[in-house]
């Protein structure tokens, strides 16, 4: 009971906070307006370089039955910015700052985005730098409009053998037949092994190119020709789709510790929406098909599936069910969440307001680990 009382008190203070931040918001959209009046930056004096700043700030109140901690922190802030190059080229760099205040963690800077894109032909484009690797619709929406805060266990788990998160590399991309059909290939380096062990640490390493591909199908309203990355957990109430997609992934040589590997990942997701409605589901699979030593291969999978309903234009009921199984062949180590939530839409994703609790259920030893979260966030 003192439990509920001191999320009570807390969640009073914290919507008195609220206030503060909605008129820093209105500041900053604001500040916002005079920045596009001027967004047109040309050093050369011919008008053949454009830039656009921008900026994303998500302010989050978070309760667990862990730790028992009121914790109030930012959890992601962007500095952002695109534009054009000579008429031959968009580009587009990000730098986060994620978790600031929050307990227990330490922030640090880190360049998210840095890309350049060539419009090389009708519906075919060429990316190359530092970006989100091509693979789940999950991993592919921009987690300022995600239908709940944050992504699923597998998409997590995934990012872990360096699958599914921003990395270098290229990719071949566009949305041909009037936008249905969307297609992507490329090749990355994985990042999620870069890192050389020591004498305390594991050793994590790889060969380098991890090929990907995804293919993508919208049976109803299509997609706007040449995006990539540019998807929405919810819209809001506009447009019908119906896109279904599948994807791959392929490293030849990885290695954790003393475990050789070949590493292949696959998937396959479902998205609908129209009116009110909102529906999403995705299963992921993964092997680490060890080639040395003589260890048993790691086999892994996970899914969710979640949705949301609209009424007012502005407010939105959510909820989401995920699995993931780590390792298919050890016993107990599955984990079962379900989430329910409300969105309040004030600028559609630009400027929104979310509250989310999740129960969390794990096979084996069952702790008491539920959280409630709320989230105000500006993104332009």
């Amino acid at each position: 009971m003192s439990d509920l009382n001191n999320i009570n008190a807390t969640i009073i203070t914290f919507t008195r906070n609220t206030l503060k931040y909605l008129v820093l918001t209105a500041l900053i959209l604001i500040s916002s307006q005079t920045l596009a009046q001027s967004e047109y930056v040309t050093p050369d004096g011919k008008g053949d370089i454009t830039f656009i700043p921008g900026l994303r700030i998500q302010t989050r109140y978070e309760y667990n039955n862990v730790d028992k901690n009121n914790d109030f922190f930012v959890r992601r802030l962007r500095l952002k910015g695109k534009g054009n190059l000579f008429n031959l080229a968009s580009y587009a760099f990000e730098v986060k700052i994620d978790n600031a205040g929050r307990f227990n963690r330490i922030p640090n800077a880190q360049v998210e985005n840095a890309w350049i894109n060539f419009p090389v032909i009708s519906d075919l484009e060429i990316r190359i730098g530092l970006y989100d690797m091509v693979f789940s619709r999950n991993a592919l929406t921009s987690d300022s409009k995600l239908l709940l805060m944050d992504r699923s266990l597998i998409k997590g788990a995934l990012t872990v053998l360096g699958i599914t998160d921003n990395t270098v590399g290229i990719l071949v991309h566009g949305r041909p037949l009037g936008g249905h059909l969307s297609y992507g290939f490329g090749i990355f380096d994985n990042l999620g092994f870069e890192i050389a062990g020591d004498t305390v640490t594991i050793t994590r390493k790889s060969d380098g190119a991890m090929t990907t591909g995804r293919l993508v199908y919208d049976f109803l309203d299509p997609q706007p020709s040449g995006g990539y990355g540019d998807y929405k957990g919810s819209y809001i109430g506009k447009g019908q789709r119906l896109s279904v997609g599948i994807n791959g992934a392929y490293l030849s040589k990885a290695q954790i510790g003393d475990d050789i590997f070949s590493l292949f990942a696959w998937g396959t997701d479902i998205f609908f929406n129209t009116g009110q409605v909102t529906f999403e589901a995705e299963y992921d699979s993964y092997i680490e098909d060890i080639s040395e030593n003589g260890n048993q291969n790691i086999e892994g999978a996970g899914w969710y599936i979640q949705g949301g309903y609209l009424f007012h234009d502005l407010f939105e009921l959510v909820a989401r069910y995920q699995e993931i199984d780590p390792e298919k062949d050890v016993m107990n180590d599955k984990l079962q969440w379900t989430s329910v939530g409300f969105n309040t839409y004030l600028r559609g994703h630009n400027l929104k307001f979310q509250t989310e609790y999740t129960f969390k259920t794990e096979e084996g030893n069952e702790i008491s680990n539920d959280v409630i979260q709320i989230q105000l966030q500006v993104d332009f």
